[in-house]
């Protein structure tokens, strides 16, 4: 999916990790396609993970590094530079990763400078049991949304995480389109 006006705020739950990879390898892959640019904030194995599809899917992930259009983060880090005593800090978030988001996009081949983004921070503070940690985070995603709609951020939780169905929902309230690797997820939407 490339990145799409106006913008889309996703979210995957997923169970098995070949099926995450698969889905945001795909995504990525038709982003960098069509010359966007792409941000990947996740754990070092999934880091690793997608960049390997993408280069079965015919992606020179080296070359888009080069020329910056593909940017790939360690979420612990980017998620402790938003952090304040253990909760997400807005201005925290709007000046340590806002420049990321501004100095990734510009590395677009489209006019558009489209961007997509891939992040596992929610996920992480999900799984450390730190569940309004997480929804504030992505509360302040729908913040960047409302000014700027035209960027793609897809979010993933393995299914793992939750504790119950609301939970879920919880997540899906936040996101504007849900993508699931199961079919007991597809119950729970």
């Amino acid at each position: 999916m490339s990145t799409q006006f106006p913008g889309t705020h996703s979210v995957q739950i997923y169970e098995r990790d070949a099926d995450l990879v698969t889905s945001v390898g795909g995504m990525l892959a038709s982003s960098l396609s069509f010359g966007d640019s792409t941000l990947v904030v996740a754990t070092r194995e999934h880091r690793e993970l997608i960049a390997r599809e993408l280069e079965n899917l015919g992606i020179d992930v080296q070359a888009c590094a080069q020329e910056r259009r593909y940017v790939a983060l360690d979420a612990a880090e980017v998620m402790s530079s938003v952090m304040r005593e253990g909760r997400p800090e807005r201005e925290l978030f709007d000046t340590n990763f806002g420049s990321v988001l501004k100095e990734v996009r510009q590395h677009a081949r489209n006019r558009n400078r489209g961007l997509t983004v891939y992040g596992e921070c929610v996920a992480l503070l999900w799984n450390e049991g730190r569940k309004q940690a997480a929804l504030t985070l992505e509360e302040f995603w729908q913040e960047v949304f409302r000014e700027d709609r035209t960027f793609h951020l897809h979010c993933a939780y393995p299914s793992s995480v939750f504790s119950d169905s609301s939970e879920i929902r919880r997540v899906h309230d936040l996101h504007t389109h849900r993508f699931h690797s199961s079919a007991q997820e597809q119950s729970v939407a």
